[in-house]
């Protein structure tokens, strides 16, 4: 009986604590994966910038006119989306002004 909750303990700890954390790694691979020349991305520090050269596993960034950095590839934290994206009227929302 002892061996049989230790097994469903340890079931649910893997579904709580180790598959949410699998599944974030997967995608921030998936994300480093796909950084191209051109994107719009942010640090995990915070730091916006354009990506500029990307070299195995360093990215250069643009942030300022005339001032560049070099970050590992990883240390991107997501993709900034493009903004004309969001405005082309996509959004969900019903037009009456309220949010949904």
């Amino acid at each position: 009986m002892s061996l049989l909750l230790l097994i469903a303990l340890f079931a649910i700890a893997w579904v709580v604590l180790i598959l949410p954390k699998q599944r974030e790694l997967k995608r921030h691979n998936a994300l480093v994966a796909a950084i191209a020349v051109g994107d719009e991305v942010m640090t995990g520090a915070g730091i916006y910038g354009t990506v500029l050269s990307v070299d195995g596993d360093t990215v250069m960034l643009s942030i300022a006119p005339g001032t560049e950095i070099k970050l590992a590839r990883r240390a991107v934290a997501a993709i900034v989306p493009d903004p004309s994206a969001a405005a082309d009227g996509s959004d969900s929302d019903d037009d009456d002004g309220e949010p949904a």
